[in-house]
């Protein structure tokens, strides 16, 4: 049994019991033990309900408010977007059926599906696809989903507060609308992979006011599922949606449960939840349960330490450098990790087209950690401690709950530091509450810039959705909060030319070049901390069919699941 594997001992029992019923009860049909697909082995039937786990609950249901993976966990069953990327990154249509291209590249005209309709009965048009992204481009929208309708003639205009209308949005009629783009930008139909939302429920609702609106809390969308109830901290629940465009689910209704992963995985075991996240180093537990199936996602994600770069100690990159030179990420990959991870020095996932395997690698060493930290005019005073101006390196981590690896990385990270000199505190918290400090807000509700106080630093994971453009809003000087993702300040204008050009070269050989270009460079800041790449484990009950979990997120074909038992 592993050191402190308390499920072990949950497990224990529950086998007990199971064993102590042999005798007196029939068993029902297995699926055979490690077959790699949940319920394979029974054909889908129509009907019946899941409880599925998350490791935090979501902070709102509108996909365009800061989404968050705990957010999509929900929102990918409730809402549907233009268009999706498929297993290979290739972008096909949902909402939309087909779309043209004009011949100078820059108008894509799309066509739409016909006869959807959203939760509530009422038809899907061109108009809320109009409404949604020219929403996204008014100057009191401030919740990071500007960059996607950015590159539409007429959007910086409105954003400016210049006019009132996107010009390059135009409805020709129910089922069809044109997007014009002021230059040739590749990553432009990526972009519209976010859900869609009703005009005739959020017309009259200020983007400024979308965080706090009720909408949030009781969502209508045109997926596959339709929102029933929201019991806060406990769960949410949804039902299938019978008149769903694509084919009415096989399921009747969905629970999604939360709790850090301990907690929703003991859930499983008792046989509470049908699906959950599994800790690495539970798995050969999981593996041993006959009514288990293990599935592993190869999600396009790294983990990552992040600075604020508006901190003093920060702002000199020879100090991020040598905080990356002091942490053994190979220790901490084969701890915690083991086979399901490996180390990481690129921001760009190893799986991607974006990776460069040459960036530079800042490797496990501690001497030259300290070398650095002298070279940017610290010296270690009689507590061991680096100090500057009569101020210690001490910084503190802000670590989200509900991920194991990730809190066990946390540990071994403060140990790292403290081995050349920096003291590092820990301050566990909610995810939810995280955001609040990456993304901070004034007392009236509206977002507003980072600040030097809000936060440190911290450790996250970070998935591309399907095309790299996303890093602009990551990194982008322009797109620091309230205007994008940009929430550790970083400023480079070499990058932020690279990402502009990027967007125009719309052959993929050279624009491939310019991202590579954008991650030497961003390896070399190191601004973010690159840690490891780990497989995203998964466990399902055998009567769960259908579950295939990828990139998209673990409930992204929901629509197919089903109960076999």
């Amino acid at each position: 049994m592993k050191k402190g594997s308390f499920l072990a001992l949950m497990l224990a029992a529950v086998l007990a019991i199971t064993t102590g019923c042999a005798s007196t009860a029939s068993p029902e049909p297995q699926a055979p033990a490690n077959s790699g697909n949940a319920g394979e082995t029974a054909p889908p039937k129509e009907g019946g309900s899941l409880t599925i786990a998350s490791e935090s609950e979501p902070g709102n249901l509108n996909p365009h408010i800061w989404p968050t993976s705990s957010d999509t966990f929900v929102t990918h069953m409730i809402f549907d977007s233009l268009v999706i990327p498929d297993k290979e990154l290739k972008m096909v249509g949902s909402l939309a059926e087909k779309w043209d291209v004009s011949e100078d590249g820059k108008t894509y005209t799309f066509h739409l599906q016909k006869n959807v309709k959203w939760h509530d009965g009422t038809p899907f048009t061109a108009k809320d696809v109009a409404f949604t992204f020219a929403s996204l481009a008014k100057p009191e929208y401030d919740a990071g989903g500007y960059w996607r309708v950015s590159p539409v003639v007429g959007a910086e205009e409105v954003h400016e507060g210049k006019a009132q209308e996107v010009s390059g949005i135009k409805v020709i009629d129910d089922n069809t609308i044109a997007f014009t783009t002021t230059d040739k930008f590749a990553p432009f139909i990526s972009g519209l992979f976010i859900g869609i939302v009703p005009e005739h429920l959020l017309k009259d609702v200020s983007p400024k006011e979308w965080a706090k609106h009720a909408f949030n809390r009781n969502p209508v969308g045109t997926g596959p599922f339709k929102f029933v109830k929201w019991e806060t901290g406990q769960y949410i629940e949804l039902a299938a949606n019978k008149d769903y465009f694509k084919g009415a689910p096989k399921l009747d209704k969905i629970v999604a449960r939360f709790g850090d992963t301990n907690t929703m995985l003991a859930a499983f075991i008792n046989k509470e939840v049908d699906l959950a996240p599994v800790p690495i180093a539970e798995i050969p537990s999981v593996q041993s349960l006959d009514y288990a199936d293990l599935k592993l996602s190869n999600d396009l994600s790294m983990y990552y330490i992040g600075f604020n770069a508006l901190n003093e100690h920060f702002q000199d990159k020879k100090v991020r450098q040598a905080l990356a030179h002091a942490v053994d990420k190979q220790s901490i990959v084969g701890s915690i990790l083991g086979e399901y991870g490996k180390v990481s020095f690129d921001v760009f996932p190893s799986n991607h087209w974006s990776h460069n395997p040459d960036v530079p690698q800042y490797t496990y060493d501690p001497a030259k950690a300290e070398a650095l930290l002298q070279e940017a005019g610290y010296a270690k005073n009689g507590k061991g401690i680096y100090e500057k101006n009569g101020k210690e390196l001490v910084f503190t981590l802000e670590v989200p709950t509900g991920k194991t690896e990730r809190e066990k990385t946390a540990a071994l990270l403060k140990q790292n530091f403290e081995k050349i000199g920096v003291k590092m505190e820990l301050r566990a918290l909610d995810f939810p509450t995280l955001v609040t400090k990456l993304l901070p807000k004034n007392a009236d509700g509206t977002q507003r810039k980072v600040t030097a106080n809000d936060y440190q630093a911290y450790i996250l994971g970070f998935g591309v959705e399907a095309d790299p453009d996303e890093y602009r809003s990551y990194f982008g000087s322009k797109y620091m909060p309230p205007n994008g993702y940009n929430f550790v300040s970083y400023s480079d204008p070499q990058v932020d030319q690279l990402l502009e050009q990027q967007v125009a070269e719309v052959d993929l050989e050279k624009r491939k070049n310019l991202i590579w270009e954008v991650g030497k460079k961003l390896a070399a800041d190191e601004i973010w901390i690159p840690l490891y790449e780990q497989q995203a484990p998964y466990v399902a009950n055998k009567r769960l069919g259908g579950f295939d979990p990828d990139f998209r997120g673990p409930t992204f074909n929901a629509k197919d699941w089903s109960v076999n038992q």
